[in-house]
């Protein structure tokens, strides 16, 4: 959470050390001992609401309340292999903007959503978290198993792409695929970036602009126990050549 909420006062995805959303999110146990917890959200300033968005001067408390709820459902969501669409215009707003971003938001997560499965099986079955009185999601063995396994296909698969979102300065993002009929979280190695980083945004320009346009992408593949793919990491990309 303190991931997603310093996104939002910021407009950056951070990963480690001492950041503004750390001091932004409170947590208070319901009882002593309990792994139960309250948390609460100290919103200091909303680049992203106020600035991407357009919303300077007419923000609620209700607004960033569900926009804060939505965007760590999607979050975590993505975390657990769930295709789910956002709740509000915001966060879809914010997707079409700032795609990219959110996929390196969730990747970032993808540790502490890790870590936080621990307690499942020693002591938790379920975890039930809320945003307000609404589940966002929910914490189960499945979900545990989800994370905490991972198979790595490296052989190099090519396939064609359009290109759902894009972040230039991490690389991370999402393809469409076609095949699976849903997008896929897709990495990229620093080296890799700076080599494909033209090709993924002319992709991403011809998705936004609706050219159907595609990209050819050399890449190995993070699967699940069940082989479901994960993520994609890429080592080459070309503009596809019709």
């Amino acid at each position: 959470m303190s991931l997603t909420t310093n996104y939002i006062e910021t407009g950056r995805v951070r990963h480690r050390g001492d950041f503004a959303g750390r001091q932004s999110v409170r947590a208070k146990a319901l009882r002593e001992g309990s792994i139960v917890a309250q948390f609460t959200v100290l919103l200091q300033q909303d680049p992203i609401l106020a600035c991407i968005l357009g919303l300077a001067g007419t923000i609620t408390l209700n607004v960033a309340s569900n926009f804060v709820y939505d965007l760590t459902k999607r979050v975590i969501g993505r975390n657990l292999g769930r295709e789910q669409e956002p709740d509000t215009e915001l966060v879809k707003e914010l997707i079409r903007q700032r795609g990219g971003d959110v996929e390196a938001l969730v990747a970032a997560a993808e540790n502490s959503i890790r870590q936080s499965h621990s307690v499942i099986g020693r002591g938790a079955t379920t975890i039930n978290i809320y945003g307000g009185s609404q589940i966002i999601n929910i914490y189960n063995a499945s979900t545990r198993d989800y994370v905490m396994q991972n198979l790595e296909d490296t052989d190099i698969h090519v396939k064609d792409f359009s290109v759902a979102a894009f972040n230039a300065n991490s690389g991370y993002g999402s393809v469409f695929d076609f095949d699976l009929g849903r997008t896929i979280p897709i990495s990229m190695s620093k080296e890799v970036l700076v080599k494909v980083r033209s090709v993924f945004a002319w992709g991403l320009s011809e998705y936004a602009n609706g050219t159907g346009e595609r990209i050819s992408v050399h890449f190995w593949r993070v699967l699940s126990m069940d082989r479901t793919p994960k993520r994609y990491v890429v080592v080459d990309a070309d503009r596809f050549e019709r």
